[in-house]
């Protein structure tokens, strides 16, 4: 239920947005954890298939729209068992690795591609003998072809050769014996670049799978005794962030810095959830170069790279690892080429008590803006 706002905005073509970083964020915690699971916390193995269609990345490519994909996942998911408070709170989700294999069924132009990802499952409802479970995943994806100016100008799709996968979807699990599960799928998948480099029309897919499930130990929940609780600590705190990010603008192989410098406060709300009021500075030296992107005549003088942002957002705490959701306005922006308002999408994680490491999605509504990764002060 708490991903399901964030995951609202998949409808648009080059939307990389919330779920890069919600995907990341259970990345991060797997890895995080996965060194301290004990024998206590079980293992699960399976295996689906999944057939599909391409949804059209630009208009004149109608062989496109009856292409049908067709994926291959192997996958191993970890069983939590209530060792820490989160886990107790979102119903005992599984953590988990996904190696998949996609072909697009347009070998000249869109070749083949292979995912390395990491997914967090959880229940929907839960019967006697089956359950309806949701998954947001995330991670590396490799395709063997990509754009290649005088080479595949046809794929518009993707610009790289490594890309971000973005997974998510239901399922449907039916309990065949006390060890075997049957899945039955209905999925979706994107693929970007986030920018990084042009052109960044992304790959987006719905799938219908089926696949099988087997489990050689049953998780053993821990008894919910929360005899210690950590008082909350409602006072504001002040919030200082330096980040960098590297974009392409236009289709020359040439990337640009991008810095920012985040202020903003935070007021805890309860154990999971904070809001965050806030304002952003970036500095952009690539300005100039949006005119040509966007057709206009260049300016007489050199564009202004600053512009200012007020913020209003959202955190969602995960022990030391965090999600946090912002809303921005423009108050400065002088060369009026991009949209009044921004979105970010951050993962961030505390190194310390007072510092923390993070990345981060900037967004303009449906188009990704830039990467950024970043250092945190927190007082």
């Amino acid at each position: 239920m708490i991903f399901s706002v964030y995951f609202s905005i998949s409808k648009a073509k080059r939307i990389v947005g919330l779920l890069v970083l919600l995907l990341l964020l259970s990345t991060s915690d797997l890895l995080a954890q996965a060194a301290t699971a004990s024998q206590k916390e079980p293992w699960s193995f399976g295996v689906n298939g999944y057939y599909g269609a391409l949804f059209r990345y630009r208009s004149g490519l109608s062989a496109l729209n009856y292409t049908h994909p067709f994926s291959v996942e192997l996958y191993a998911n970890r069983h939590t068992i209530g060792k820490r408070a989160w886990e107790r709170k979102y119903r005992y989700p599984q953590l988990g690795f996904a190696l998949s294999y996609f072909n697009y069924g347009v070998p000249e132009e869109l070749g083949e591609a292979a995912s390395l990802t990491v997914q967090l499952d959880n229940a929907l409802l839960q019967t006697t003998r089956g359950n309806l479970r949701f998954n947001l995943g995330s991670g590396l994806v490799y395709s063997t072809r990509h754009y290649i100016t005088g080479v595949n100008e046809q794929n518009m799709a993707i610009g790289s050769k490594f890309c971000f996968a973005l997974i998510g979807g239901f399922r449907y699990e039916h309990q065949l014996s006390d060890k075997l599960f049957l899945n039955t799928h209905f999925a979706f998948r994107h693929f970007s670049n986030g920018g990084l480099n042009k052109p960044n029309n992304g790959m987006n897919f719905p799938l219908v799978g089926v696949g099988v499930r087997y489990q050689p130990k049953r998780p053993t929940l821990l008894p919910h005794t929360d005899t210690v609780v950590t008082a909350l600590n409602k006072r504001i705190h002040l919030n200082l962030k330096l980040a960098m990010g590297r974009r392409e603008v236009l289709y020359e192989d040439v990337k640009t810095t991008v810095h920012s410098i985040s202020l903003y406060a935070s007021k805890r709300l309860s154990q999971t959830n904070s809001l965050l009021l806030g304002a952003d500075a970036f500095h952009d030296v690539a300005l100039s170069k949006e005119y040509l992107n966007a057709l206009l005549p260049w300016p007489e003088q050199e564009p202004d790279p600053r512009m200012l942002g007020i913020t209003l957002g959202h955190e969602l705490h995960f022990d030391r690892t965090s999600f946090l959701f912002q809303f921005g306005r423009y108050i400065y922006q002088p060369t009026g080429l991009f949209p009044g308002a921004y979105q970010r999408y951050n993962l961030k994680h505390l190194v310390t008590k007072n510092v923390s490491a993070g990345v981060a999605l900037v967004a303009h509504t449906k188009r990704a803006y830039v990467i950024e990764w970043g250092l945190g002060l927190h007082l």
